[in-house]
């Protein structure tokens, strides 16, 4: 492809290119790290849109400088010269209108992607399922997860099986509600209800029960409220308070 400028005008190319490029790259970093990888597409329509920007600005710049003055020797009029920069005949800065069309074109794309739809099996956060926040409707998917062995840091714990079928054990600390809790258990009853249970580093039943918005402890040492189909429970275990959920299963319950 043959390129025809003038001046400086070849450098629209390279302007818009590598201003594009580095906005675009900083700023899908910045989504990464907010958890917005998705919008990439948004991330490369304003990189394009800053590039048409500088390009803009350069250009506008170069071609607003004052003109030479010459005299000529057998007039003694005075003569301008006017230094255009020019990329196929059309000051640089310009070029800067078609890249903006560009740039719009790819963020009105963005926005025309539906999301996809959510998806029905995807398990709910750990912290949401001891609070008793997350919703019974994706207990059976943590728990499919589980026998997949597809959630990692779990391990099958027999030994833990006490009046439930199945348990399984969460070694790595985790925060829940402002607590630090510790040995997470998973487990599936008999009757197919399933629980979430976790020791925290508190002695303070009523303090933990207040926290967590129960009524006040049971004359058992326990702390319970019933919610959404489904129980809160704090008590104690080796002299921690212990917290935790218990859950119908949705499969089952109607």
């Amino acid at each position: 492809m043959i390129f025809v400028w003038s001046g400086l005008g070849f450098l629209v190319v390279p302007i818009v290119f590598i201003t594009s490029m580095a906005v675009t790259l900083v700023l899908e970093k910045l989504l990464g790290v907010i958890g917005h990888g998705e919008w990439l597409t948004t991330a490369i329509g304003f990189g394009i849109l800053a590039g048409a920007a500088a390009n803009w600005f350069i250009g506008s710049k170069l071609n607003s400088k004052p003109p030479r003055e010459l005299i000529d020797p057998k007039t003694h009029e005075t003569v301008l010269i006017y230094k255009r920069h020019k990329f196929f005949w059309v000051p640089m800065q310009y070029w800067s209108v078609p890249v903006v069309a560009i740039s719009l074109l790819v963020l009105f794309s963005q926005k025309s992607h539906a999301a996809p739809p959510a998806r029905t099996d995807a398990p709910p956060a750990l912290q949401a399922l001891i609070e008793c926040k997350g919703s019974a409707a994706g207990i059976p998917a943590y728990a499919d997860r589980l026998e997949a062995g597809t959630l990692p840091g779990w391990t099958k714990s027999p030994a833990l099986s006490g009046f439930m079928s199945e348990v399984w054990h969460l070694p790595k600390p985790i925060t829940v509600a402002g607590f630090t809790v510790q040995d997470v258990r998973f487990g599936s009853h008999e009757l197919g209800n399933y629980s979430v249970h976790a020791v925290t580093d508190s002695t303070d039943l009523d303090a933990v029960a207040k926290q967590l918005r129960l009524r006040g402890v049971d004359g058992r040492g326990m702390a319970r409220e019933a919610g959404k189909g489904a129980w809160t429970v704090a008590g104690t275990l080796k002299g921690r308070v212990e917290v935790g959920c218990e859950y119908p299963n949705p499969r089952i319950a109607n």
